[in-house]
This record gives structure tokens, sequence and C-alpha cells, in this order.
């Protein structure tokens, strides 16, 4: 039964993985392509199947701790016609600071939510569509969990001008609808078995949504030191996986989070974290937030790379070989992000390392600092940050070729490390994983080092 990945417990370490070390194979960039029409404004559009999250918090509005000054603006009437949404399916939320009053009056918009149906929250950047089959869908109020809303938050928290689409469940349906809906770019997700033991599946539809239709995917590894190459979330070669770093705290490496992660994220944040409520922040930890930060932080590097191209719209499908993420002055596709963010993402020092509890709580004193004779080790290619001192996402625009020239590169010795890590999971998911989509082909678009 999937699990959302909010809280770490200490789990005994399963036997470690025998990665054994191949050539690196090149991979050669798409060639770029010209724009047809004149470039509109740029979106990204980010869904995290969950909970469903709480649009009434002020961290989500104008003014809020989050726009502070700006507002919300992403979703435009272009967006709304690219999900279909009509004026009977904006709901318009009474905010006065009395949730109960308040959601009271607003009450009839959410009972007339239907399945399926995508819906905007007029004033925020926030989507929602519910895949719940009773009436309480996308329903903030009730004792449902929090944790859509932290997730929801955490992406916006990396890029508040990404577009979050909240998909209330964690069924096929909702993963369905996620991985092929043709305005979804990335795709996060923060549940799944409680360790990562192998269970010759993955998430539904997500080889699809990355191989065929031209997403990313990110997946929050377990909340436990067993490796993440046989996790459902986290583990298949096509999906990218994150486990726990206490950026801003220890800056530390979260020992109770996956072992063999692509990269590491922020285990512990402060963000929105409460339903029946319009304001409050919280410190949730777990990988479930590291994930979509790390979502959001790509999400910033995309949407970045499609206004420097001015594309338009969401992934390409039509008229290209492969799907491009970006067509226009460049095109570049879900792999091609992908291996700009692995050279992107920072290694932290041993000396930045501060022992205690801080806002990790108890996760605090969980967390070792980091080998700087061997890093990847511990972090995969990295610690993925929005945080403009570490340069991750300006690092990314340049080995994309959108900004000046990169700063930093990895050496063969990690190369090869990753390299294997792929190449086992390749291994396990296209020839033992008999239940999931990849098993018995032979597809290898990842681009390697």
């Amino acid at each position: 039964m999937p699990v959302g990945r909010s809280r770490a417990s200490l789990i005994a370490l399963v036997g470690a993985a025998v990665l054994t070390a191949s050539l690196p194979i090149q991979s050669a960039a798409a060639a770029p392509r010209r724009s047809k029409g004149k470039a509109s404004q740029a979106r990204v559009v980010v869904a995290v199947p969950d909970s469903a999250t709480n649009p009434y918090h002020e961290f989500f509005h104008a003014g809020g701790s989050l726009y502070k000054n700006s507002k919300p603006s992403s979703v435009t009437p272009a967006v709304l016609k690219e999900f279909g949404i009509r004026k009977s399916n904006i709901i318009e939320l009474t905010r006065t600071g009395d949730f109960a009053k308040d959601f009271a009056k607003d009450k009839a918009q959410f009972d007339n939510i239907k399945k399926g149906q995508p819906y905007w929250f007029k004033g925020t950047n926030l989507i929602g569509i519910s895949f719940n089959a009773d009436k309480q869908r996308l329903r903030p109020d009730g004792s449902s969990s929090a944790h859509g809303v932290g997730t929801t938050g955490a992406v916006l928290a990396a890029n508040p001008d990404a577009i979050v689409v909240s998909v209330d469940n964690t069924n096929d349906d909702s993963e369905k609808w996620a991985f092929t809906h043709p305005a979804v770019d990335i795709v996060t997700t923060s549940y799944g078995p409680a360790t990562s033991i192998p269970t010759l599946n993955h998430l539904s539809y997500s080889y699809t949504g990355v191989v065929k239709n031209g997403k990313l995917h990110f997946g929050a590894a377990a909340n436990d030191p067993t490796v993440a190459a046989f996790d459902e979330t986290a583990g298949p070669w096509w999906s990218i996986g994150i486990g726990g770093f206490e950026e801003g705290d220890t800056e530390g490496r979260q020992v109770v989070s996956g072992s063999f992660t692509d990269f590491v994220g922020d285990f512990t944040q402060e963000l929105p974290y409460c339903r029946n409520c319009e304001e409050g922040m919280d410190f949730p930890s777990g990988t479930s937030f590291a994930s979509p930060r790390s979502a959001g932080t790509m999400s910033k590097i995309l949407l970045e790379a499609r206004r420097a191209a001015g594309h338009k719209g969401g992934v390409v499908t039509k008229g290209v070989k492969v799907p491009a993420m970006v067509e226009g002055k460049k095109a570049l596709t879900n792999w091609d992000l992908r291996r700009a963010l692995e050279e992107a993402a920072y290694y932290p020092s041993a000396t930045e390392f501060s022992p205690g509890t801080g806002e990790g709580g108890t996760f605090g004193v969980t967390s070792v600092p980091v080998n700087d004779a061997a890093p990847w080790l511990q972090t995969g290619w990295g610690v993925i940050t929005p945080d403009a001192k570490h340069g991750v996402i300006k690092e990314a625009l340049a080995h994309l070729g959108v900004a000046s020239k990169p700063e930093r590169t990895k050496g063969a010795e990690i190369c090869a490390f990753m390299t294997a890590q792929i190449e086992v999971r390749h291994g396990y998911y296209d020839n033992l994983a008999a239940s999931g989509e990849s098993f018995g082909t032979t597809e290898n678009p990842y681009v390697y080092c």
C-alpha cells in the first residue's frame, strides 16, 4: 500500500547493491529547430499526485509569505484553454482569515466539483483535479492529510512562477492523468512502499510519461537507508530519485533516506502544512518534500530555457522524432534537461556540516557530513536547490547553452559511478521487473555523461 514519505523511520539497512562500472556512452545533443509563429508567455506545469492542497492558505496568494509584494499570475487564458477550464470550473475563494466562515460561503463550489475535471483556484497558480470516488474532492476542510499541502507548497517555494496541479489521490487514474496529460511537463510523487523492497513494478504510466511523452518525473526515495534502485517511486532509470539533505540546517546527508539516489534535496523545509486554516507554517520532514522542491527547481530551469527560446506551450510531441521540452532557438529534450542538472548539482563540503537538531528536529541528529573525497557515494550527482548562492539553476542553464559558459563539471570517477547505477537500474526494470512498462524493452534514451 503506498504511503506518504513525509516522516523518516529508522529501518535496518538492506544489503548494499553491487554496482559494476561500465564505459560512458556519448549522446549527441538535439539539433536546434526554429519556433513556428510568435512566441507567447512561457509557462511550466508541475503535477503533484497526493492528497489535495489547501488553496485558502496565504502562502499561495498575492501579499502572502511567498509572493509578498507580487502576485501569482502564471495561469493565463491560454493555460485555462490547455486544461479545458471554463468559467464554471473556476473557483473563487472567500478569504477573510476565518476559515470556517469562509469555507461555509464557498462550500457549494466544492460540492459541485466533478471527478476527473480540472479546476482553477482564482488568484493562485494552483489548479486542482480529483480522482476521489466520494464527494470530498479537493476539499480543504475535514480531516484529510495535509501532505498534499506541503508537497504543492514545496514546488512553489522553489519556483513561485510554476503552475502546480494538485492531483487529488494516488491511484492509477491520478497517475495516468499526470503522466499523459499534454499540458503537464513535470510530475513529482512522494509516496510508495514503506521500504525499497523490490516489487517488480513501478508507478503506473511513469515510463509512458517520461519515455513516450517527454516529461520529467521526480520520485521520493523511501525514508530509510534501503537501496533506491529497486524502489517503485525513485528507482526506475527513467525517473529521478531524490534522497534527503539537511540544507540550511546541519548541511549533512540525511541517513534515514534512500541510498544511491540520483540526487538529494532539502529534507526539512518551512512550508504551509495545515488544513482548516488560512495561515501558519510548519517544518515537515522527509523525502516527500525534497522531491517536489527538486522538481520545482527543475521547473525554474525549464521555464528560463523556454523564455530564452520563445517556447510556446508544453512538451512538443508533434512533428518531432523525440518529444521536445524546449523548441525554438534551441531544441531540448527531457534527457537534455536531466543531463544538465546532473552537471549543475553541487557537492557540499564536510566543513559546512554543523551537527545538532535545528529545524530538522530529531532528524538533525541523523544527518552526517558529506565526505569531501567522494561525495557522490552519499549524494549521487549532488544537491538540488533553487538557492542562488549554490548556482544550480545558473549552472544548468549554462550547460544547456542558454546562459554563459559552465563553471563546473563532474569528473570521470563520478561519471563511472553514476553510469554503473543506471546500468543496474536498466537491468532490473528491463529484465526483472515483470509487472513494469519497460519489461522486455531495449529503449535507452538516457543521455550518459
